[in-house]
């Protein structure tokens, strides 16, 4: 059968007495006459050939055809005006779809993303992830955010927000530090030092600024990605430098520990940029949140933003780095 030969004015008039006390009532919860109803059914009894009330006494009451249509086109009907209400609580909603680097995203955006939502409940945020040695994707998303300089970017880009600068510092973990403790800059030689290929001078900077020395000892570990590193040290498998305000979270959880929060040099920034020629108020919204949240835990002094390739300030000149 096709959905074109159904009476679906019919269908829906039979549904309505089928719940109702009799076809008066149904006339007024449909806001037609009584006649009009008796019409509908009639013509729904026709096309289908069969009786689907039957009057005992003065009651009108199904049969049992009529039991069974009722049971299904009520449940279909249902389900329609399921998927209606749903595609109109839509009208208002918002998706934005944001790129950021694999672990910025894992470790600092999304433990963040529910209180956005809380406060937005109308407004989805898609986040996709890029890793190191990939391009960022402006064409595919409303807002990306990039660790330095987005070079060559597309003249499509609207606006640039400054979101913090990292901090880089060494990080462990709780039960490694309780086992074997970090007194001074120069007991990291006591612990396994950790990697990334992706952040080959981390190391040698940090123990730079530290004034230690002879530190590369036999037993380190090398990962290729940094949120792989991270992972191997909550696990305890030794120390790392990283930026210590973009795992903050972590830290706070206790899965993460730095035990020379003052000990850190600058790393790279991250900045959001803006795809879209003409900014909506949802992704505008979003990226003033970003902005936010960056200077309530104290990364960011400034948050200025500037528009096109300009650089943010005189003393904020970041160099391309991967991610």
């Amino acid at each position: 059968m096709k959905l074109r030969d159904l009476p679906l004015v019919s269908l829906r008039t039979f549904a309505v007495v089928a719940e109702s006390d009799g076809i008066g009532t149904a006339a007024d919860a449909l806001g037609v006459t009584h006649s009009a109803v008796s019409k509908q059914i009639k013509l729904l009894e026709r096309w289908l050939g069969q009786a689907l009330f039957s009057l005992e006494g003065r009651r009108l009451v199904l049969t049992p055809f009529g039991v069974a249509l009722s049971r299904e086109v009520g449940r279909a009907l249902e389900d329609i005006a399921g998927a209606c209400a749903y595609v109109q609580r839509q009208r208002e909603r918002r998706t934005i779809t944001v790129e950021a680097p694999a672990t910025f995203a894992m470790y600092w955006l999304l433990p963040r993303v529910n209180h956005y939502r809380a406060q937005n409940p109308r407004t989805d945020v898609w986040v996709s992830t890029r890793m190191t040695g990939q391009s960022p994707n402006f064409s595919a998303h409303d807002l990306v955010v990039t660790r330095g300089e987005a070079v060559a970017t597309p003249s499509r880009l609207n606006e640039r927000v400054l979101l913090f600068r990292e901090d880089m510092a060494v990080l462990t973990s709780p039960k490694l530090l309780a086992c074997k403790p970090l007194v001074k800059a120069a007991d990291v030689k006591s612990h396994h030092l950790i990697e990334s290929m992706t952040r080959p001078h981390d190391w040698p900077a940090w123990l730079k600024r530290a004034g230690v020395s002879d530190a590369f000892v036999a037993g380190g570990h090398r990962f290729d990605h940094l949120f792989v590193a991270i992972q191997a040290v909550k696990d305890g498998l030794g120390s790392l430098v990283a930026p210590q305000n973009v795992l903050q979270e972590a830290i706070a959880r206790l899965d993460l520990a730095s035990p020379f929060p003052e000990l850190k040099f600058s790393g790279e920034s991250y900045f959001c940029y803006c795809a879209a020629s003409n900014i909506d108020p949802a992704t505008r919204s979003f990226r003033d949140w970003l902005v936010q949240e960056a200077t309530a835990q104290g990364t960011d002094g400034s948050a200025t933003r500037s528009h096109g390739r300009r650089s943010l300030s005189a003393t904020s000149k970041p160099k391309r780095k991967r991610s």
